[in-house]
């Protein structure tokens, strides 16, 4: 259960190009040999409720503790899901992966460090998660922007710098600059350049930042919801378990 071999295409349905693509990516990662499963779908799912997790790019779930399960799933991933074949699948939307070079390779990034985050401290990608789904609704002194919280930052800063690797500094960096004048995502984009991808970014230090900067409400949120947050813990002890990696 759970440890079937690591699937780099579960649909066989990337070109040989792109699978060199797949493959070279993945490489500025240390993927398992065993337990997941890469799954580039055939389709978009843009008519599921408004704040489904399938209507994104992409999404990373720990198949193993649940993630995915609490919501509507297509199909074929539900199937994978039921299997426990695999602890974790990493998923592109088909708008995420059939596109040109930089965009694939800049998603898959983005989700493989996802991956890398929670075999890393599967506290900081439940923090990273509780984070992402409460700050938009928050009163807070940030831009309420996907890179706000810490780790989305460090997705899009390591899917900068692998694009640098694999397309060259100046098309990554152009790519970047783009996006910051055009387009749907201006405000991240603008916020990335704030940055250089190359150097270190504290993701546990930051995301133990922003926790304990607006602690009551967050520690309300829990409250509200106790069992949804089960796994959360407190504050303070998530804190705690981010600062013991």
């Amino acid at each position: 259960m759970w440890d079937s071999d690591t699937n780099f295409d579960y649909l066989e349905i990337v070109s040989g190009e792109k699978k060199g693509f797949v493959h070279r990516t993945c490489s500025y990662f240390t993927i398992p040999p065993k337990g997941i499963v890469l799954f580039f779908d055939k389709f978009n799912y843009k008519k599921y409720e408004k704040r489904s997790i399938w209507r994104n790019f992409g999404n990373h779930l720990n198949i193993e503790h649940g993630d995915g399960s609490y919501s509507r799933l297509p199909k074929k991933i539900e199937i994978i899901i039921k299997s426990k074949r695999y602890s974790h699948m990493v998923w592109l939307s088909q708008r995420a992966w059939n596109n040109s070079k930089i965009d694939f390779i800049w998603n898959l990034s983005h989700e493989l460090q996802h991956l890398h985050q929670d075999i890393k401290n599967r506290s900081l990608s439940l923090a990273g998660n509780f984070l992402y789904n409460n700050l938009s609704g928050m009163d807070i002194e940030e831009p309420k922007i996907q890179t706000t919280v810490p780790t989305e930052m460090d997705a899009e800063l390591t899917a900068w710098r692998i694009c640098r690797e694999l397309c060259g500094k100046q098309i990554a960096d152009l790519y970047v600059c783009r996006n910051a004048n055009a387009g749907k995502k201006q405000e991240l984009f603008r916020d990335l350049l704030k940055h250089d991808p190359d150097e270190k970014y504290d993701v546990i230090l930051k995301t133990i930042s922003l926790l304990r900067k607006y602690q009551s409400q967050f520690e309300d949120i829990i409250t509200q919801a106790p069992s949804f947050y089960r796994n959360l813990g407190s504050v303070d002890e998530l804190c705690m378990k981010l600062s013991n990696a």
